[in-house]
């Protein structure tokens, strides 16, 4: 959904622009104690490694030859060196990454948009997704991991393009709230299960 703030200021993607997908450790939440008190410290480090490894798919799904894994935003512009197209900035630890994200994501680019964001239920984004890869996007998106999403970007004379909202997997009641989604995915629902079980939870 595209936000109309002000007038773009570099021009619409092309549709058929490759697009370079980066996981990066920076825009996952806050760790909760919490989380190793239900599921016992080994658990809560297998949900997170499986967390990161279903991004790192979805990065590779989304941009093949062009999925990259970053601890921070500089990194991230350090893997993108060279990178003329849009880039996607995704948190390790979301479960509803998916590919339909990626096709909003690119269409609100190609429909003018400077930057797309997809924000969490913590109001923190779990993807952004940017039209070029240039150093003060960049710097925009590491400031709008503290301060918020509009914070950051909606006072500098961007085009805005909303997402849809996801919920993180980094608490415990995160784990509660997605036991009790019919619609999350099976297989990690399984994964929580035997967590839980694990620890006698």
């Amino acid at each position: 959904m595209r936000l109309p703030l002000r007038r773009n200021r570099w021009g619409p993607i092309s549709a058929g622009t490759d697009v370079a997908a980066v996981v990066v450790a920076a825009l996952a939440g806050p760790r909760d104690p919490a989380l190793e008190g239900l599921l016992g410290r080994d658990g809560a480090a297998e949900l997170r490694e499986e967390l990161a490894a279903r991004a790192r798919r979805w990065a590779a799904q989304a941009a093949p030859g062009r999925a990259f894994e970053a601890t921070s935003v500089g990194a991230a512009q350090a893997a993108l060196g060279g990178h003329d197209g849009p880039a996607l900035l995704a948190a390790p630890d979301v479960p509803g990454l998916d590919q339909g994200v990626v096709r909003d994501a690119l269409d609100d680019l190609a429909d003018g948009c400077d930057v797309a964001i997809g924000a969490a239920h913590d109001a923190r984004p779990y993807l952004i997704a940017l039209s070029c890869v240039r150093s003060d996007l960049l710097d925009l998106a590491q400031e709008s991991f503290g301060s918020g999403v509009f914070g950051a970007f909606g006072e500098r004379g961007l085009v805005l393009g909303l997402l849809r909202s996801e919920r993180r997997l980094v608490s415990a009641a995160d784990v509660r709230a997605m036991a009790a989604d019919p619609r999350a995915p099976a297989d990690l629902v399984a994964l929580l299960a035997r967590l839980r079980e694990g620890a006698g939870r």
